[in-house]
């Protein structure tokens, strides 16, 4: 994917959006494309927002930049990261409604209420996946935070109807779609992610919500799946990249 600062302004270690700013120099995530592709695509409705993976928090900033009404919390196992997003949130417009706290989304249990959405740029990896059966012993026992596991625990998280937004490597589509089925997650939405009009396909947004009315739903196919093109052959970003993410760089 192009790096980010084609599109964002870097001053005294910050990346400068239209409303907000971002350090992340200590963090163990850096802004990226993928997150900022996934902070505007995914659904932000809702009272309740989980950003799984918080890192230097730019997930979390977007949404409450998108839903002014939203309590946003944040979480992250890296205590580098926790300490760079609590000084980007305070930072920024919305301080009193971000929250960040060093927590494992594998253990992580809120206390008397569920989310109404779940966003996460997740950490991948491919071990030899195949099936469910090798799928369900990946997310239970592997012990890390993947998108496989962003799913295993979203069900325990997330109110009825709620949702859990992500960005993949597009290769990991028909795995996740039939692991969030087997869960009680429907794909309500996806979007397939390419450089430029002859790039092969590199990532997939990935939007499911917890089916309560089981099974009357069904989950979008491969087939059904839009894509966006970010660039035109000139290197020129397209319409669609534009509308995308035009409320946060600062050159759309």
């Amino acid at each position: 994917m192009i790096n980010s600062d084609y599109l964002c302004i870097m001053k005294a270690g910050k990346f400068h959006f239209k409303q907000f700013s971002v350090g992340h120099g200590h963090g163990s995530m850096k802004v990226g494309v993928d997150g900022v592709m996934v902070g505007a695509w995914s659904s932000a409705s809702g009272k309740r927002i989980l950003d799984a993976g918080t890192g230097c928090g730019l997930i979390a900033l977007m949404l409450a930049q998108r839903n002014h009404a939203a309590e946003i919390l944040g979480i992250d196992i890296d205590s580098a990261s926790v300490d760079e997003a609590q000084c980007n949130f305070k930072d920024s417009p919305w301080s009193d409604r971000l929250q960040v706290r060093q927590e494992s989304y594998v253990d992580f249990s809120p206390e008397g209420y569920g989310f109404d959405l779940i966003v996460s740029n997740p950490p991948y990896f491919d071990s030899g996946v195949t099936d469910l059966t090798t799928t369900r012993i990946a997310a239970r026992h592997q012990g890390e935070f993947s998108p496989y596991v962003l799913l295993e625990r979203s069900p325990k998280l997330l109110a009825d109807g709620g949702r859990v937004a992500m960005i993949v490597p597009s290769e990991f589509f028909d795995k996740l779609r039939d692991w969030g089925i087997s869960l009680g997650l429907v794909l309500v939405r996806a979007m397939f992610v390419r450089n430029h009009p002859e790039a092969s396909v590199k990532r997939v947004l990935m939007e499911f919500s917890k089916d309560v009315d089981e099974g009357c739903h069904v989950s979008v196919k491969r087939e059904e799946v839009p894509m966006l093109t970010m660039f035109q052959d000139e290197g020129i970003p397209t319409d669609d990249y534009r509308n995308l993410c035009g409320d946060f760089y600062l050159k759309f």
